[in-house]
């Protein structure tokens, strides 16, 4: 009888994998982790003008009071490019905020005056002025299924 289990489990898998490529579709190595209750739309986050293809994007999405909502780790990176949609989001207002983890040690690396040494983005594509932006200038309102379009910034000092 469990020889029965493991071989249907294993051949559903199977079909799994095998709609995926047919359907086009890569398997992801994404982990999105939910801290709060859901809601009904969702999030596409696009992320443009990467350096490399290398590592992966970690983002955060927050509230408007700075709670983390979602994290996402190990986004991957095609063409200098990376996309990921976010389901299940309640209407409000939030900050999206990511940096291109080249190394894989998922931390942000920094110097020693705690510049970024790796790309970063924020939602709005606020850039920092001597030192980080204004959390209120990422701010963005979801209300419907949204589309956000973030470009990768550098401080290549």
């Amino acid at each position: 009888m469990k020889l029965k289990k493991l071989d249907l489990k294993y051949l559903l898998i199977i079909l799994v994998v095998n709609l995926q490529i047919v359907l086009g579709q890569k398997e992801s190595s994404q982990k999105i982790r939910y801290f709060t209750k859901k809601g009904i739309y969702s999030l596409t986050i696009e992320i443009l003008d990467l350096e490399s293809n290398e590592g992966n994007i970690m983002l955060g999405l927050f509230d408007e009071n700075k709670n983390q909502i979602v994290g996402v780790k190990k986004i991957s990176i095609s063409k200098k490019k990376s996309f990921v949609k976010i389901d299940s989001i309640a209407s409000g207002n939030y900050v999206v905020k990511f940096w291109h983890d080249t190394n894989n040690n998922e931390k942000l690396d920094i110097n020693f005056l705690g510049i970024p040494k790796e790309e970063f983005g924020n939602s709005n594509n606020v850039k920092p002025k001597f030192g980080p932006p204004k959390f209120e200038d990422m701010i963005f309102k979801i209300e419907d299924n949204f589309y956000l379009k973030m470009i990768a910034q550098s401080l290549n000092l």
